[in-house]
């Protein structure tokens, strides 16, 4: 059987003995472990302990950095098991009508679900906005323009008195979450990344630069949402960064619809990856995360 190791709010002290992680009285067999992502500031690894992970599973942490009051991560999946030469090099040797189709895919499908989250909040809004040409340039504009129509009506509906969404250095409780929330999802897609082969910092949309996973950056777009829908159910918490773990945590096991069955958002997020890999083989089309109606009701 093979585990997933997430780490949150505790303050575990790791080595390893017999072959095995220990902590306290816990132990888990190291060949058993699928990845391990650490989300626990103050965790403590022994060096055997991060050598032998290294070379077992893809393996990302997280730690908050007091100056910069952010998080911030870093991976050990340098050696990672598995490689898909194949899909590296068709993602390397895409066509530009090819990366357009996929890029626009995945963007077209953010504003949808986005939209599709707004109208729940307020059936009156009118249709999702038109895309007339399977144009790069074109989606990016209607991205960056929707995201200026976006966020005041999403921050209107939780009564915030916010009207700017904050990227970086966030100065409020409610942009904080929301960029937690982000990193959770691109923790889990990263590692997916990992495990299908894919080279996670070759991307699509975003420009290539050093040490960010472009990649994932793009695979997150259609899967905002779900961060943005739980930030909304759990307003109350947004200043308990505790208590927000666990919930975007709690995330990453709902059931959504995906296609044509119900899955935990993990799941899909490692369909999703397997359908991107297989569209680019030309073997099938790529399905992107939609939103379903049912799921985006607060």
């Amino acid at each position: 059987m093979i585990h997933h190791l997430v780490l949150l709010g505790e303050r575990p002290v790791f080595h390893i003995q017999d072959g095995k992680l220990v902590s306290g009285s816990r132990r888990i067999a190291i060949q058993s472990l699928g990845s391990v992502q650490c989300f626990s500031a103050e965790a403590r690894w022994s060096q055997s302990a991060l050598e032998f992970l290294s070379s077992q599973c893809p393996c990302i942490m997280a730690r908050w950095d007091k100056h910069t009051a952010k998080w911030r991560t870093f991976s050990l999946a340098r050696r990672a098991r598995h490689v898909n030469p194949d899909a590296l090099w068709r993602l390397c040797r895409l066509s530009p009508p090819q990366a357009t189709q996929l890029a626009n895919a995945l963007l077209w499908t953010k504003v949808c679900n986005q939209h599709q989250m707004l109208r729940s909040f307020d059936p009156l809004l009118p249709e999702k906005p038109r895309l007339k040409e399977n144009s790069f340039s074109r989606i990016l504009r209607l991205e960056a323009q929707y995201s200026r129509y976006f966020w005041p009506r999403y921050f209107s509906a939780l009564s915030d008195d916010l009207f700017q969404r904050e990227k970086r250095k966030p100065t409020r409780p409610l942009n904080a979450a929301l960029n937690y929330g982000y990193g959770f999802l691109y923790h889990a897609i990263e590692w997916q990344c990992l495990a299908s082969g894919l080279e996670p910092t070759v991307g699509l949309i975003h420009r290539l630069r050093r040490n960010r996973p472009s990649l994932v950056c793009d695979l997150i777009e259609p899967l905002r949402c779900t961060v943005e829908l739980t930030v909304v159910r759990h307003l109350d918490q947004v200043k308990e960064p505790r208590l927000l773990a666990g919930r975007f945590a709690e995330m990453l096991e709902t059931p959504f619809r995906y296609r044509d069955g119900n899955y935990r958002l993990r799941t899909i997020i490692r369909l999703m990856v397997e359908s991107f890999v297989a569209s680019l083989s030309g073997r099938a089309d790529f399905h992107p995360f939609v939103l379903h109606a049912r799921d985006a009701c607060v």
